[in-house]
């Protein structure tokens, strides 16, 4: 059994293709094994103690699925969505949420890197692929950091040691979409072999922006990636690898799909309800270009009592996106943000060979990296958005400046694992880590030239003042803020046990009990006041002098305001692996309880999205998949989630449009002393409490099942039909439980139908995805600064129907 790091490539070619001789020579239906690195061991999946959902690269090919946002689909339990500035990561009703500071919640690994951005889950990462796997539940222990709410591993495809390669384009004529794929591999030598695998992708798009007559989201994506196996000897392997990618999508599809219809000063209609799909009114065209590169060099050495595996990796992007941040076509609030992002990081592992008493993997990790974000308004008239739901109606008067966020971030762990067979039957597991996070920020946000209009109606509506005539705090300083120097440390060691038992030959069961946290930070979304703020007069914006002559000030706000304290879990599990049928069938449950405190969320506070933490909660339920082999052409699949995920407390949530509009018909927005606030507050004063009510994105059932069917064409061809669907109940994505901002439940079907010779040496096909061309959006939420209950939400692609071929030269 070998250790998974980015290899051995040549043993997981071969596995497949052999599992599948020896059903053929059986003559009678048998599943394919389904091989994971779950335990960064090479390992059935059925023997692994965790819940895992696991897809090989072929099947991803097979459906056409372009990125993990399609494939989480197939899932239940797990939702990964682009978001509107960040990608979200969620697995049963856990992750991150929107900001720009967070590392995910869900760590994603790709080929054994630790990818805790969320913008790297934005490229397509389905390109040439061995398999994906996705854990479920806290994974503290050997993988990198931050999986506390579960980990997605990629693999992807290695060098091959025989000449391999293909061609495949895709086109899907309603909207444009073309993609086109080459991948070759080889040897070099006798001991050098390589792989190169290349996308490219464009799109003109399904969405019509209507104030600008542009249409999108227009894609054009170029993807590759290059990787040299070396075989130094018979102990020794290393191979290095490059990905490089160049992303570009333009018009944004968002829409505003709920809306009291208001008019601003002007008397501009601010949110036009145009369609619930595919069309929408922005003044601004959105864009987001990113551009990453990643090397990583792997090194496995078989010595005589171990082998050691040492990964050293370099990850980056760079990113531009241009925001409709106010989801209107005035100009009342429009944006360009950028991030630049450079880590390195080096593991180093110790594993026993395996099928030993006590078969053991320790390490240690080290990880660096700088995170550089800014922001920038382009456009600022809070007036333009009609009634208000912040206090003051702000105006830039001048040229902006660009936020600075600046943090570096340095991590190291140590970690351990062993595994004892007690009995032919019974086995044990303990698991310990030791981390520490230090992160360094400085943080700085101008707004110079900021004023406000003096009302939001005419006649008054012109006069600017420079700070409130009540309190004469300027609204300059109220927005800006210098900080720097500040620094946090977290350290935590993290534990994970179980125990398995072989019921029978064809049965395990396992118990299992692990620990995970995640580190706090600082949040990139602040945009209030400094340590001071300035005393100015309200018309003339000169200000305020002491009897020293001296500028008058009042205290702002502590630098703590910009933490968020790490997050905790305690996980319990029960589960059950069996094969049945003789080889023809399994099934796997898991029974589990996951108990958080300080859940890092993220939530819409007037403009932007703040970082807060929420007491505690608990994700529990049921999961069970299986499959089964009807005959040797016929093949079913499904997956049933149920999950009960809530906060058990979390006070001071953010308010409810209707709650701060209507605080008598909707009451719950509590100030501190538990009383309902009335009249509504300026500034947003007061907050909910949450308690027993919903995570985001945990449906109470999901639920897959798939189909597959191949009927002979003769001697030597064959027509391959597959179709599945994916259904989940309502859910939330916005963490203030607005009932205007619930998905409803939805069922997707998606098929294909492919004809192709037996040996597979091409094909041609029709894939169809969102047969029934259901309406739904990825994310729902409140449009800022408005009180007019109004309403946002980024639809998902109508039904496509597309032309895949596929040409194989080996």
């Amino acid at each position: 059994m070998r250790v998974s790091g980015l290899l051995p490539f040549k043993i997981r070619a071969l596995a497949l293709p052999l599992s599948l001789a020896t059903s053929a020579a059986l003559g009678q239906p048998m599943l394919e094994e389904v091989l994971v690195t779950a335990q960064k061991r090479e390992q059935s999946l059925q023997d692994v103690p965790i819940a895992v959902a696991a897809m090989s690269g072929e099947k991803i090919n097979d459906l056409g699925l372009m990125d993990l946002q399609e494939l989480t689909r197939y899932v239940p339990n797990v939702n990964l969505n682009s978001g509107q500035a960040q990608p979200n990561l969620f697995i049963r009703g856990v992750g991150s949420g929107t900001n720009a500071g967070f590392e995910q919640s869900v760590g994603l690994y790709i080929d054994g890197v630790y990818s805790g951005r969320g913008q790297l889950s934005n490229v397509p990462l389905t390109l040439d692929l061995e398999r994906i796997e996705i854990l479920k539940g806290p994974q503290g222990i050997l993988f990198g950091k931050n999986t506390i709410g579960g980990a997605i591993n990629i693999s992807s495809a290695g060098p091959s040691p025989e000449f391999e390669s293909y061609i495949e384009a895709i086109y899907a004529p309603d909207h444009g979409e073309e993609v086109y794929t080459g991948v070759v591999s080889g040897p070099f030598s006798g001991t050098v072999s390589g792989r190169l695998a290349v996308r490219h992708d464009a799109m003109d798009g399904w969405f019509d922006n209507v104030t600008l007559n542009d249409e999108g989201p227009r894609k054009d994506n170029t993807y590759l990636r290059g990787s040299i196996l070396w075989d130094i000897n018979d102990d020794i392997e290393v191979l290095a690898k490059y990905e490089y990618g160049d992303f570009s999508t333009t018009t944004l599809p968002q829409i505003v799909y709920q809306s009291d219809q208001p008019v601003n000063f002007l008397g501009e209609e601010v949110f036009p309800v145009i369609s619930d799909r595919d069309h929408g009114a922005s003044d601004v065209k959105s864009y987001n270009d990113t551009r990453t590169d990643v090397f990583a060099l792997a090194v496995n050495w078989d010595l005589d009592f171990a082998q050691l595996t040492s990964i050293s990796a370099y990850s980056a992007y760079d990113l531009s996106r241009t925001d409709n941040s106010d989801f209107s076509p005035t100009p009342a609030l429009n944006r360009q943000s950028s991030e630049d992002f450079e880590q390195y990081s080096q593991e180093v592992r110790l594993a026993s060979p395996g099928s030993e008493t006590i078969n053991w993997i320790a390490g240690l990790y080290y990880e660096s990296s700088t995170l550089n974000v800014s922001r920038l308004n382009t456009d600022l008239d809070f007036a333009l958005a009609g009634p208000l739901a912040i206090g003051g109606a702000l105006v830039a008067t001048e040229p902006g400046i660009p936020s600075i966020f600046d943090q570096d971030t340095e991590s190291v762990a140590a970690f351990a694992q062993a595994d004892w067979n007690i009995s032919e039957r019974v086995r044990a597991s303990i698991g310990i880590r030791y981390g520490k996070d230090t992160k360094e920020l400085d943080k700085q946000s101008f707004a110079d030239g900021l004023k406000a209009r003096a009302g939001t109606s005419l006649p008054l509506a012109n006069i600017q003042v420079f700070s409130s005539p009540a309190t004469r705090q300027s609204l300059q300083d109220l927005r800006s803020h210098r900080f720097t120097g500040l620094k946090r440390t977290d350290e935590k060691v993290t534990y994970s046990t179980n125990l398995q038992w072989d019921a029978s030959e064809d049965a395990m069961l396992y118990a299992s009990v692990s620990t995970g946290y995640k580190s706090g930070g600082f949040d990139e979304a602040y945009s209030g006041a400094g340590e001071t703020v300035r005393l100015v007069n309200p018309f003339t914006g000169t200000p305020d002098l002491g009897a020293d002559g001296q500028p008058l000030t009042v205290p702002g706000a502590d630098p703590s305001v910009l933490e968020y304290d790490p997050e905790e879990v305690i996980s319990y599990e029960l589960g059950a692996k069996m094969s049945l049928l003789d080889g023809a069938a399994e099934l796997n449950i898991a029974l589990f309880r996951m108990e958080y405190e300080d859940l890092q969320v993220s939530s819409l506070v007037g403009d932007v999205f703040r970082v807060s933490n929420a007491g505690e909660s608990v994700s529990q339920g049921l999961e069970i998949d299986g499959r089964i082999a009807l005959s040797e052409r016929l093949q079913l699949g499904a997956a049933i989630a149920y999950l009960d995920a809530t906060y058990d407390s979390f006070k001071g949530a953010t308010c409810t449009v209707p709650q701060v509009t209507d605080p008598t018909n909707n009451p719950g927005c509590l100030r501190q002393d538990g009383s309902n606030v009335e009249p509504p507050p300026p500034f947003g004063a007061g907050g909910q409490d949450l308690g027993g009510e919903t995570l985001l994105f945990s449906p109470e059932w999901s639920f897959n099942w798939n189909l597959a069917y191949i009927v002979p064409l003769g001697n030597q061809l064959e027509l391959r039909n597959s179709i599945d669907m994916n259904y989940s109940d309502a859910y939330f994505s916005a963490l203030d439980l607005d009932p205007n901002t619930r998905h409803d439940s939805l069922v997707l079907w998606n098929a294909r139908i492919a004809l192709a010779p037996v040996n597979d040496r091409w094909s041609i096909a029709l894939i169809i995805k969102n047969l029934s061309d259901e309406k739904s959006t990825v994310w729902n939420n409140d449009v800022p600064l408005t009180n007019s209950n109004s309403y946002f939400g980024l639809p998902e692609r109508p039904r496509s129907v597309a032309i895949q071929a596929r040409y194989r030269f080996d």
